[in-house]
């Protein structure tokens, strides 16, 4: 008998994705910091796991808007980083990622957030459609949703404006 079923649920969080990494020297310079290239890429990585998990397709990623930087990452630091997909349009995916430190005896503390763009895209590297997200329930849903709804939104009127220049 066949178990599997579809990671897409019918639940908004069902796309929540969680990685958990230690900062070792091989990812810092020099001070003993993180590069922020090596964070960007822990997170593009739970991102695109977000939306190949939602969209049960290959995803790639198209953009990334408001990397904030809140606090240094050091070496030792464990990190844990979330990536959910927060809305949909016909082939893209608005992706909420954060990276929060979470060392032992430590409060969480939130060292970074996006938004993450991603396609997914069928066996030949064309987009493809992904389905519609399930409706926000909590309060921290429905501002996520309208978040990326709002950017979303602003990406598409400056795709326009750029097509009409």
């Amino acid at each position: 008998m066949d178990n599997s079923k579809p990671c897409a649920g019918s639940a908004f969080s069902d796309s929540l994705t969680v990685t958990t990494e230690i900062i070792t020297p091989a990812l810092a310079n020099g001070m003993g910091n993180a590069h922020g290239g090596e964070i960007v890429k822990i997170m593009d990585n739970t991102a695109g796991i977000s939306a190949m998990k939602y969209a049960q397709n290959n995803c790639v990623t198209a953009r990334i808007d408001g990397l904030i930087f809140y606090h240094a990452v050091h070496i030792g630091d464990i990190v844990e980083c979330a990536a959910q997909v927060v809305y949909v349009g016909n082939t893209s995916m608005q992706i909420y990622v954060t990276l929060d430190r979470c060392n032992v005896r430590q409060e969480k503390l939130r060292l970074l957030s996006a938004f993450f763009t991603m396609v997914a895209v069928d066996r030949e590297g064309k987009p493809t459609p992904v389905p519609p997200l399930p409706d926000p329930v909590t309060a921290e849903e429905k501002d996520l949703y309208a978040e990326g709804k709002r950017r979303a939104e602003e990406i598409a009127e400056r795709r326009r404006q750029g097509a009409s220049s």
